[in-house]
């Protein structure tokens, strides 16, 4: 059975939301703090030096896409049909280009 008792949210919540580039008004409702509680959070957050950067390297989406379309295109796992009739994805990656 599992423990459905809600756990306290910690700085390291906030944090590990933050690192990934979650969004700070996301990460409040996610956690459902309230507004002080978070930018309380959020303040701490930004002035950690060792933090990663938030904005990925490669912000711009359609810029992304369009490199790699021009470098190949994306890979993709493969997939199957199952019982029932379902599809499912799986292993092995299909690199662009192959056949």
């Amino acid at each position: 059975m599992h423990n459905t008792t809600p756990h306290p949210v910690s700085g390291q919540d906030y944090t590990a939301l933050r690192q990934i580039g979650t969004p700070p008004e996301r990460v409040r409702r996610e956690l459902g703090l309230e507004a002080s509680r978070a930018s309380s959070l959020e303040r701490r957050f930004l002035r950690n030096p060792w933090r990663a950067p938030q904005e990925p390297r490669f912000a711009d989406h359609d810029r992304h896409v369009a490199a790699v379309q021009a470098a190949g295109g994306f890979c993709a796992l493969s997939e199957r049909r199952v019982a029932g009739g379902g599809l499912v994805t799986c292993l092995p990656v299909t690199w662009p280009g192959a056949q």
